[in-house]
């Protein structure tokens, strides 16, 4: 069993509630994104009577920033740019995983038409990775800066990431002649959903006519082969660390306290 976790940390100083959180959840491989934390900093903190050290997996990426209990020579770097880092997990005893994480730009800065185009060229990076290594064992992590349902995440030439898990058995679908493989979006279950909890990852209030308020940017995507292995009900978006709130008193990420967005912690049986 892996216990992941992702966090866009905004830029913020959260090394503590980083760390505690990682302790108390057992996290084994940690992604951020926006990070400013000094690397050698937070592992030395991170580490301190730990019988399983973290390490971080050097990249190239600016925006992201991976670390994990496992060294180096278990870990294959295939991919690395501003928005993707992909690696490769081989694992004593366990079999390969191919792990993505993403940071898309921000609606801000890109329209849907340029975010599309950017999901266009990162699921082809994708499906390139997957033929090098020889398998579709992959999970894709990160800040999308898009909802579940817009076209990036469920467009074929997109992550062509699907809600019902029965459709994404089916592993692919062929549109106009052209075969394209399925992702499976466990992150639809948490979305608009009534429960104490949050019902996105990002709050985000205008003046525009249209608004959805709440956003479900964070997520997880699996291939077919990796649903049986994913733990759906232990998918979480974290409103506390420990004894601190990460919500503000009407529930919203408290920017002052961790980041503007919410962490999301899930496990994979691998």
């Amino acid at each position: 069993m892996l216990n992941f976790l992702f966090w866009n940390v905004n830029k913020r100083p959260l090394a503590k509630l980083i760390i505690n959180l990682v302790h108390e959840s057992e996290v084994d491989i940690i992604i951020l994104a926006e990070s400013e934390i000094n690397d050698a900093e937070l592992l030395a903190k991170m580490n301190v009577k730990q019988k399983r050290p973290y390490h971080v997996t050097p990249g190239i990426s600016l925006r992201l920033r991976m670390y994990s209990r496992y060294v180096k020579e278990f870990i294959r770097p295939i991919r690395d740019s501003g928005s993707i880092s992909i690696r490769e997990f081989a694992l004593p005893l366990r079999k390969e995983v191919l792990l993505v994480a993403v940071h898309l730009r921000s609606k801000l800065h890109a329209d849907p038409d340029d975010q599309f185009s950017e999901c266009i060229g990162i699921a082809r990076e994708i499906e390139k990775a997957e033929e090098s290594v020889g398998h579709s064992r992959t999970i894709v992590v990160g800040d999308f800066n898009m909802n579940p349902f817009e076209s990036g995440l469920i467009g074929t030439r997109g992550f062509h990431a699907v809600l019902d898990k029965r459709i994404a058995e089916r592993k692919s679908r062929i549109v106009q002649g052209e075969r394209f493989k399925f992702f499976y979006n466990p992150m639809w279950n948490l979305f608009g959903k009534e429960s104490p909890g949050p019902i996105g990852t990002y709050y985000y209030d205008d003046a525009s006519h249209t608004n959805r308020y709440w956003n479900m940017f964070d997520q997880v995507l699996v291939r077919p082969s990796l649903m049986d292995s994913f733990w759906s009900e232990e998918l979480k978006v974290l409103t506390d660390v420990g004894k601190i709130s990460l919500m503000t008193g009407l529930g919203r990420p408290n920017r002052k306290v961790g980041s503007d967005h919410f962490p999301i912690l899930f496990k994979v049986d691998i």
